[in-house]
This record gives C-alpha cells, structure tokens and sequence, in this order.
C-alpha cells in the first residue's frame, strides 16, 4: 500500500503544519482532502524536521482508512437521503437510550439518572 502526504500551509504563530493523506484506496489524490494540523512544536527542541514529518506521516494508515470508510458511506444513496431527510428534525434521547449502562443510574430498571 502507498501513502501519499500533502503539505497545504505552515502557520508559523501557532507551529502547525497542515497536512493531507491520500492512499491507494483513497478516491481523490492527498490534495484534494481536507488537511489537518500538526503541531510540530510537540515533538521537542531536539527533532529534525525529517523526524517529525515521519511521525506525522504514520497517521497516514488510519486516516486513509477513515477516508475510505467515509466514501464508502456516502456513495451508499439510501444512506444520504436518510440524512437529508433529517434536515429540520429536532431528535430528543434519553440518557438511558444514549447510555444503557450508565454507573449514575441503580440496577437495570433505571430509566434516567434522576432515578438515584
């Protein structure tokens, strides 16, 4: 597998490199994705700019793999229209539907935590 890294910009007041991934399975190429900053100034005084584009680099595997999960949702139509169906919905969840197993509420009966 390939990993492409694209450099997009440097903000040299907050020592951020922005940077993009594309792989082999990507759709798009690496500039053509939204880029995400990397604060180079975490990796210490003593790291070479080799070094920290290095470790910068092996963000590639995941992110490429969450970029293909992501095509591959979206490509799915029932999936968009499902959520632009949505749009204007206000949805309400309990905290028992949002955390069944919550330690705030007592034994399994709890139906919210104002229960305790």
């Amino acid at each position: 597998m390939k990993y492409k890294a694209h450099v997009s910009g440097y903000n040299a007041e907050t020592h951020q490199l922005l940077v993009s991934f594309s792989s082999d399975k990507t759709n798009l190429d690496a500039k053509d994705y939204q880029s995400l900053a990397f604060n180079v100034s975490l990796y210490g005084e003593d790291a070479t700019p080799e070094y920290v584009l290095s470790q910068i680099a092996k963000q590639a595997p995941t992110i490429c793999e969450d970029i293909v999960a992501m095509e591959s949702y979206v490509s799915n139509d029932e999936n968009v229209n499902y959520f632009k169906n949505l749009v204007g919905s206000s949805l309400e969840y309990t905290d028992v539907e949002l955390y069944p197993e919550s330690q705030h509420r007592i034994g399994s009966d709890s139906t919210n935590s104002e229960e305790l």
